[in-house]
Parts: structure tokens; C-alpha cells; sequence
């Protein structure tokens, strides 16, 4: 089956090691025929205070540079579709620059929780776990709960780094219940797979559990902030996925199967 490959970032996004043009070209090579480039929207306390959209400063991409690339790609790479996101961390707490670039015309918006108690994860490893958990889930509720986005970015992000990172069914179905009644998708994040053993964000039970409340539609994402890793698993994923899930991408904001 065709696949596309939704959470990409480049070197717009200040940790992503490969340009906009490599991960086209890379995406040609290993046959993937559609791409979206979600580089990241992050705003700390500071900027927030401002109370203004900061496209240079900090770590946030000039909005229209990062257009002009697309489109230039666009043209010289026509036998893949390139689509243009964002992923937006913790859009909840900035709800006038969420808004602002939502009258964007980007394809797709992914939402994120990648922050704890102030600070970016791996830094709330110092937190007791459960109150990790908890804070981290209740960010992510009232993300779902108050922002109009396509899709939540590996909600259970946080076992990128707590060991024995595991949450309450109770908790758990709260999110998912909250992500179909506002028909947010799920994202099946494949960042977190180095070996055949390994299981994406999130982990299959709780993908079984989504589908069993209701959920279908998923997007793929590798999270690749390098080109090698791009497309990274997605055929062995799919071959795990629920049969009834239905696995597609977001154009102009409104969802494709594929």
C-alpha cells in the first residue's frame, strides 16, 4: 500500500540534522510518495509574556522561508506530494499564537506535549513519576479539550525516558475518548523503534484500546529529524495495526484515506 509519512522535521526545526531537500530526496529513494514537514512551533514563558508570534527568534522557523522551501521543492521533486505542517507543543497555553498560526494555510497541525513541570523532557526525569504522569496527561487533556488540531504527536512520549514509564487505563481513556469526540487523530510515532522487539508511540495496547472506543483513522510518522531514519518501520507497523484501523494523511486539513 502507498504510505505517508506525517511528522518530519528538517533543519527549520533547531534539533533536526537534514535539510527539507534531503528528506524529499530520501522519500524518492526509499519509495515513500507522500511527506509532511511538521518543524516545530515552541514558546516558552518568556515569549509567551511578549504576546507575539516570534518567527526568527528562539526556536521557532521564519514562516515564510519555510513556505518558499516547499514550494520550491514542490517544483523540482513533482513525483512525490510535499505537504507543509507544523507541530505545535503545549498549544493550550498559547492560545493567541496558536491561533495565529492556525489562519496559516499549512495542511496539517500536529499537537504536542513535549514540556513537564517547565521543563522539556528528559529534564522531569528529576519529578516522582506519578506526578510526571499526571501532569504530563493533564497537558495533553486540555490541549485536546480547548485546540483545533489534525492529530496528537506519540502520546506516550515520556517512555522515551522514564523506564518504567506506565499509565492508568483510567487516565488513558480519558485522552482517547477526548481525541475521538473532537476528531483528533491518533498518531502511530515510529521514532521509538530501533529493533524488530520494539513497539511505536503508542504502544500497541493502547492502539487496540483506541480502535476499541471508536477510533479508526491514524496517521504514520516516523519523527525522523534525519533522513536515514525517515519511513523509519512503517511497513512492519502497518502489518501490526488493528484491521480496522485506517491509515492515511492530512491535506489542506481535511483527512485522505490511503
Amino acid at each position: 500500500m502507498r504510505l505517508a509519512d506525517m511528522h518530519i522535521h528538517t533543519t527549520f526545526s533547531p534539533d533536526g540534522k537534514s535539510s527539507m531537500e534531503e528528506q524529499c530526496i530520501k522519500a524518492i529513494e526509499i519509495g515513500i510518495p507522500i511527506i509532511c514537514f511538521t518543524d516545530h512551533v515552541d514558546f516558552n514563558s518568556s515569549e509567551i509574556n511578549v504576546g507575539r508570534i516570534i518567527n526568527k527568534a528562539s526556536t521557532n522557523f521564519d514562516v515564510s522561508e519555510y513556505f518558499y522551501e516547499v514550494n520550491r521543492l514542490r517544483r523540482i521533486y513533482n513525483s512525490i506530494q510535499i505537504l507543509i505542517g507544523i507541530e505545535f507543543s503545549e498549544p493550550h497555553l498559547f492560545p493567541t499564537e496558536f491561533e495565529d498560526y492556525s489562519s496559516m494555510p499549512f495542511d496539517y497541525i500536529l499537537g504536542s506535549i513535549h514540556h513537564c513541570y517547565g521543563s522539556v523532557f528528559p529534564g522531569a526525569k528529576n519529578i516522582e513519576e506519578s506526578k510526571a504522569i499526571d501532569e504530563y496527561y493533564n497537558l495533553m487533556l486540555k490541549s485536546i479539550q480547548t485546540c483545533e488540531f489534525q492529530a496528537m504527536a506519540h502520546i506516550d512520549f515520556p517512555r522515551r525516558y522514564f523506564d518504567n514509564w506506565n499509565v492508568s487505563d483510567t487516565i488513558m481513556d480519558e485522552i482517547l475518548n477526548a481525541m475521538i469526540k473532537k476528531d483528533i487523530i491518533l498518531e502511530v510515532n515510529t521514532s521509538s523503534i530501533m529493533n524488530a522487539s520494539d513497539e511505536p508511540l503508542p504502544r500497541y495496547s493502547i492502539i487496540d484500546r483506541y480502535v476499541q472506543l471508536g477510533g479508526r483513522r491514524v496517521v504514520l510518522g516516523s519523527d525522523a529529524h534525519i533522513s536515514v531514519k525517515l519511513g523509519n518501520a512503517f511497513s512492519s507497523v502497518v502489518r501490526k495495526l488493528p484491521n480496522t484501523c485506517v491509515i492515511g494523511y492530512f491535506k489542506n486539513r481535511v483527512f485522505y484515506e490511503l
